[in-house]
């Protein structure tokens, strides 16, 4: 009988993991699951009943004693982790330690999602399986603005809404749509949703012209001096962009947003000189990238910035800093880390190992005189271990010369603000009414750097030379959600092994490891026998 009665807790602790794995099968148990569980209770109870005293006796002992010890300590660490646990999933915070935040969203993509003025949906089709792969960073999107919802489609499952959308595999396929406009991605990267939600959420595109005609840097070419990774970077930034020939046009095209001078071999005509006077003068945005003068000399263009107070070096700038030797830029390609306050490169301060580069540049400054309706202040700034040479010709080599050259730290770049005149009211035979608006008046923007070769083909890529190039667009073109650091693509860290590399391993893994600790197993039991 004792025997039997053994048994009962057993069978009791068998009976209820029987019945959970039948509950959780297709078959399914008759009745349900509670009678099976109410029945494996009451045959541990009768257990503990029927062996009372022993339960007492073993309770009360030294060894029961410490066992409640143990108890209450797992309980309470269990209570903590809980308590940890609740914590975290209330106030979630990650932290993303990967190589350059691979896993977080960018500067970029919260700014431009946070200031949503519509409803914006997006729509992810994927298999239900593979959902996970979207599923987080789409979420993480979600969250940084109450205008933005994502629904996730097995096309599969609902293959009415897969054919509404024309999300035909393979996928992930992505539909970015505010109102009527809508963009469908194939790719599930946060440049593209970024991109795609730029796109549906601009009514209008902007257009960045380029002069030609002087020799400056060809849009379509693809050297390393050319500028197709800027057309690239603008195009998916949602910016038009076209050539202009000042000459044959006589005045900046009207949908022309930015209009961009990229470093002209020769100096520019007065023509052109007095059509750029207007434009910026009329209110319109002008970047002007002039690099060192070392084949030919720019005076009118010099002239031109200089009514803005903004004053091209005649030099070629040397950096001799570890910021630039660590960024891997050579001596005639100075570093810049330092960026007095603007809202072009205010993001930039906020990361101290954001670096760009400006191969074969001069020094440009915001010009001490005071202009009438001018207002210049310096953008980028170089090390102290920096000079500006003025030997063009480089024949003693880059050696600072106390007296000739001008210690740094250089400005590289400067902006000017140009207030311009109100346009003459239409006459009117009614005298203006009490509180009418005046005629607004234009303020035009000039940005010159001293470089054309940072946002060329070999440099665009390089560090913060984009994000840079972008800025000074965004701001001249009234962008102020594009202006940010963009979300990078993440580096391929994949590992490539040849055959023999492979068995290698997997000998090391399989055969070299396991019998070491064999032997040393062995050793160990062959010293203690």
């Amino acid at each position: 009988m004792r025997r039997l009665i053994d048994f009962l807790a057993p069978a009791g602790f068998a009976l209820a993991l029987v019945a959970l794995a039948l509950s959780r099968s297709q078959r399914g148990l008759p009745g349900g699951l509670q009678p099976y569980l109410i029945a494996a209770g009451v045959l541990m109870l009768a257990h503990l009943v029927l062996r009372w005293e022993e339960v007492v006796g073993i309770l009360s002992g030294r060894s029961a004693r410490y066992g409640t010890n143990t108890a209450v300590a797992v309980l309470v660490v269990l209570g903590i982790l809980g308590g940890v646990n609740w914590f975290a999933a209330r106030y979630p915070k990650r932290l993303d330690l990967t190589k350059g935040q691979r896993y977080s969203l960018s500067d970029q993509t919260k700014k431009i999602v946070a200031g949503l003025k519509d409803e914006v949906k997006i729509t992810y089709f994927q298999r239900e399986r593979d959902f996970a792969r979207g599923q987080e960073r789409l979420k993480d999107y979600e969250a940084l603005s109450g205008k933005l919802k994502v629904e996730l489609v097995d096309p599969v499952k609902q293959p009415g809404k897969a054919q509404a959308y024309d999300a035909r595999g393979p996928w992930p396929i992505l539909v970015v749509e505010r109102g009527t406009a809508r963009e469908k991605l194939t790719n599930d990267s946060e440049q593209d949703i970024t991109n795609a939600l730029i796109k549906v959420t601009r009514d209008t595109k902007k257009t960045v012209c380029f002069q030609e005609g002087e020799g400056e840097r060809d849009l379509d070419a693809t050297g390393e001096r050319g500028f197709t990774g800027a057309k690239s970077a603008l195009t998916k930034s949602q910016y038009e962009t076209k050539k202009v020939l000042l000459l044959k046009e006589k005045s900046v095209p009207a949908d022309c947003t930015v209009f961009v001078v990229a470093s002209p071999e020769k100096d520019l005509l007065p023509e052109s000189l007095v059509v750029l006077r207007d434009f910026v003068k009329g209110g319109g945005k002008l970047f002007v990238l002039s690099g060192a003068p070392l084949k030919a000399e720019t005076p009118g263009l010099e002239a031109l910035l200089k009514e803005w107070n903004l004053d091209l070096g005649k030099d070629v700038v040397v950096d001799i800093s570890a910021t630039g030797q660590l960024a891997g830029a050579s001596e005639f390609a100075p570093a810049v880390i330092s960026y007095p306050s603007h809202e072009i490169t205010k993001d930039f301060t906020k990361d101290l190992r954001f670096v760009t580069a400006f191969p074969l540049a001069r020094s440009v400054q915001a010009g001490t005189a005071t202009v009438e309706g001018v207002s210049a202040q310096n953008l980028l700034e170089t090390d102290r271990n920096s000079w500006a040479e003025s030997d063009l010709a480089l024949k003693g080599g880059a050696a600072y010369d106390e007296g000739k050259d001008r210690k740094g730290p250089i400005s590289l770049g400067a902006v000017a603000t140009v207030r311009g005149k109100a346009p003459a009211p239409a006459p009117s035979p009614s005298p203006a009414k009490e509180g009418e608006e005046s005629p607004k008046v234009p303020e035009g923007r000039v940005v010159a750097i001293g470089s054309a070769d940072f946002a060329a083909n070999a440099s665009l890529a390089f560090l913060g030379n984009q994000d840079l190039f972008l800025n000074v667009v965004a701001w001249l073109a009234q962008d102020v959600d594009l202006i940010s650091i963009r979300g990078k693509e993440p580096d391929d860290q994949k590992m490539m092994l040849s055959l023999a590399q492979k068995q290698n391993v997997g000998w090391f893994a399989l055969v070299v490891l396991p019998g070491l600790f064999v032997v040393l197993g062995i050793r160990t039991w062959w010293r203690r026998r």
